[in-house]
């Protein structure tokens, strides 16, 4: 039987993994391991690597600590190692690490990974178009670029989507009637943060509410420790009684992204340069509109589905973009399509199936160039 090493740490709560990796194992023999990857160890057919940044927890920690060329060398001993034994075939999520977008260690790490790939999976043409600008002039293991393919982002129809817009509202706190843009996951920095308020405020819509599922707070830049935290406080406090704003300053359990979704009308993605962003994929599975900025993969998928976007270059037109959103779900329609396309077309079944065709495109074009 086929033999699939899955590279990375353990993610369980990376629910794009956890699906896929369940689909595959029913077609190979799958084994998710950081460990067996790095020490060099076991007899596999195909190597699947997702997040460079997670192939082991040292990696992970160069976040803090500095990514060092010493670590760079030692990935590419391994992709060296099973480049002579297996296929390997990555996924690109992301340009380059969220947290790391601009240090040059984490684009050599990324172009050392790509260079030893065989395949390269992409959620949309886009990402094709732009690997190929940027690493144009990369010297390939094999003597030539990967193979490329297109694997939509499966949907997250295994999430739980019990509970109605109504009772999601009322567990919330929220007005029935209430216009509710959501904002789901991390807000990365001080720019998304701004994008968000400063839409959020120009939006004409009455009785609007700002939904965040993790709201990112800003310390006051005093001196006296106290005094920041009061100020924190305060502004919490601000928020809280604000009929406007509802904020979580926590992660939520899985369970409860049902009640997020559903007690919105438009999921917003405050993202700028961005590759990717499965937010697409699950405001689509729970039958939202989304709102996000006209860049690469976002999109172009945004746009191929009808869901507004908006000029990153210029965060005004994000008020546009999210009120012609508000229209749309009242009208129903493009909610709708959002939500039959994700639970017809981009299943995990599905899509680990066109994974398996790619894994028989790479291994059938490796066996006639070697």
């Amino acid at each position: 039987m086929v033999r699939v090493l899955v590279a990375n740490i353990p993610l369980p709560q990376n629910r794009f993994l956890v699906d896929l990796n369940a689909e595959l194992a029913q077609m190979y023999e799958l084994v998710h391991s950081s460990d067996a990857f790095w020490n060099m160890q076991g007899d596999y057919d195909f190597i699947h690597l997702h997040f460079p940044e997670y192939l082991t927890y040292e990696i992970e920690r160069a976040y803090i600590n500095g990514l060092t060329p010493e670590l760079i060398d030692a990935v590419e001993e391994r992709l060296r190692f099973w480049a002579s034994r297996a296929r390997i075939i990555v996924t690109r999520h992301v340009l380059f690490p969220h947290d790391a977008a601009a240090d040059p260690a984490w684009e050599a790490m990324y172009e050392t990974v790509y260079r030893y790939a065989d395949g390269v999976v992409h959620f949309a043409g886009p990402s094709i178009d732009e690997f190929r600008q940027r690493y144009s002039k990369t010297a390939f293991h094999r003597g030539t670029e990967p193979l490329h393919a297109i694997v939509p982002h499966h949907n997250y129809g295994t999430l739980k989507n019990e509970i109605g817009r109504e009772e999601a509202r009322r567990k919330l706190g929220l007005a029935k009637d209430a216009p509710v843009v959501l904002v789901f996951g991390a807000i990365r920095n001080s720019a998304e943060q701004d994008l968000v308020v400063n839409m959020f405020k120009a939006l004409g819509a009455k009785k609007k509410v700002l939904l965040v599922s993790r709201w990112r707070e800003r310390l006051s830049d005093v001196s006296w420790i106290r005094l920041k935290y009061w100020i924190r406080d305060a502004v919490r406090l601000y928020y809280r009684i604000h009929p406007s704003y509802h904020l979580n300053y926590g992660f939520i359990e899985e369970d409860d992204t049902q009640l997020y979704l559903n007690a919105a009308d438009v999921l917003f993605i405050p993202r700028f340069r961005v590759l990717n962003s499965g937010n697409i994929t699950l405001g689509m599975t729970f039958g939202r509109v989304v709102v996000g900025p006209d860049v690469l993969d976002v999109g172009s998928l945004l746009r191929d589905h009808g869901n507004p976007v908006f000029n990153p270059d210029q965060p005004h037109s994000a008020v546009t973009a999210v009120e012609r959103g508000l229209e749309l779900a009242k009208a129903g329609k493009v909610g709708r399509a959002n939500r039959e396309v994700a639970l017809s077309e981009w299943t995990p079944r599905q899509c680990a199936d066109l994974y398996a065709q790619f894994f028989q495109q790479v291994d059938s074009g490796l066996a006639t160039t070697r």
